[in-house]
């Protein structure tokens, strides 16, 4: 294939695993950062090596996940999504995206490039499977039983709407019949688990009835689905790596005109992710809340409003930190009821915080000031514990 890593520049730590290599063992219990293929790749020593991992994410992912391994000296788990689904469609006559630049390419051989890059693992090239469309989800599955590999995880880009109660059957029986492991990817403006109040509820569900199922490309979900049985997840360094929006449309933002951006900047005791300006504005005439991860060291969370580079990258820090620490303590419970129970009562903790903070800020208990308690956070605090 065309851009062919040079062999000579392969670092002598890494293997290029082949295809009898399981993908399962290598991403159990893992959260992984979902990365920009932008920017040149750096370290991130925010990740732990044990339960963590990169996803090297959009257009040339594959040449940014050999700099990282090359060039960076990179040598932890490490996926490649090209995230064709964000600009291609599945059909039911052709589910998966072939590389663009080989007329007679297959398949096989996006997963053989992905794996020659560094990836320890493989992920399909999936295309966007719009709402309710049962003909190319089940093409997906046809397709995919047809890989004979064992290190490859089907991505699923599914709008969330097949996570409505009239389609999340239809979806569970489909991904039961797939004999790989599984990485959904959810599509949404916004937060897809807003979309209905349901959503929530039957992503649980889905991951507690098909084994082998991942959560990619999200936000703290990742850790609901993770608490609940998932092979591993991952979780987007910025806002637009959480979600992913169907190829037709433009990303819609959430204030008005233009401007510099800010990071979003993960609160450790309200468990939600918030923008700079909003923190700079809620925290005006306020003591700040502090954080006491590695990168902050007791400073305060309202810093982050500035749109240096210096400042982005403190605000990843702190985040991966503070959400690495929770998948940290996670694995410290026994898999099941236990830690079911002690990621509930987390979140119940969390969600009790929002009226103190408040209260301490003097915003008082009105709905349409100070923080607001988002809906996922309160299903996960609130859903039952199921054996």
């Amino acid at each position: 294939m065309s851009n062919a890593p040079d062999p000579r520049r392969r670092p002598p730590t890494v293997k290029t695993l082949d295809h009898t290599v399981a993908a399962v063992p290598l991403l159990q219990g893992r959260v992984l950062l979902h990365e920009h293929a932008q920017p040149i790749p750096r370290p991130r020593p925010a990740l732990d090596d044990d339960l963590g991992g990169v996803v090297m994410t959009g257009l040339n992912a594959d040449a940014r996940a050999f700099q990282l391994r090359a060039d960076v000296g990179f040598t932890g788990t490490l996926l490649i999504d090209s995230a064709a689904y964000t600009t291609y469609t599945a059909t039911a006559e052709e589910p998966f995206m072939a590389p663009p630049d080989e007329l007679f390419a297959t398949v096989h051989d996006s997963l053989n490039f992905q794996k020659a890059r560094g990836a320890s693992a493989a992920l399909t090239p999936t295309g966007y499977i719009p709402p309710a469309n049962s003909r190319v989800l089940k093409a997906v599955l046809r397709e995919a039983n047809r890989i004979d590999r064992a290190d490859t995880l089907v991505t699923l880009p599914i709008d969330v709407t097949w996570l409505n109660r009239e389609n999340i059957s239809q979806l569970i029986a489909v991904c039961a019949k797939i004999r790989h492991p599984k990485a959904i990817v959810l599509f949404r403006q916004f937060d897809p688990l807003e979309q209905a109040k349901d959503v929530p509820a039957n992503l649980r569900r889905l991951f507690t009835e098909v084994e082998h199922m991942s959560l990619l490309r999200t936000d703290l979900a990742a850790l609901d689905v993770l608490a609940h049985g998932a092979l591993c997840a991952g979780i987007g360094v910025r806002s637009s790596l959480r979600h992913a929006i169907p190829p037709d449309e433009k990303a819609q933002i959430g204030k008005r005109g233009g401007g510099p951006t800010y990071p979003h900047v993960l609160m450790p005791q309200l468990m939600c992710f918030k923008g700079a300006e909003s923190l700079s504005t809620l925290y005006a005439n306020a003591v700040p809340a502090t954080c006491a991860c590695e990168e902050c060291n007791g400073r305060s969370l309202d810093r982050f409003f500035l749109s240096d580079g210096d400042t982005r990258r403190e605000a990843d820090s702190h985040n991966i930190f503070t959400w690495s620490e929770w998948v940290g303590d996670m694995a410290s419970y026994r898999a099941g009821t236990e830690r079911k129970t002690w990621w509930r009562n987390k979140c119940a903790a969390a969600v009790d915080r929002y009226a103190l903070e408040n209260q301490r800020i003097g915003l008082g208990a009105s709905p349409r000031s100070g923080f607001q308690v988002p809906a996922p956070l309160r299903a996960w605090a609130t859903l039952r514990v199921t054996p």
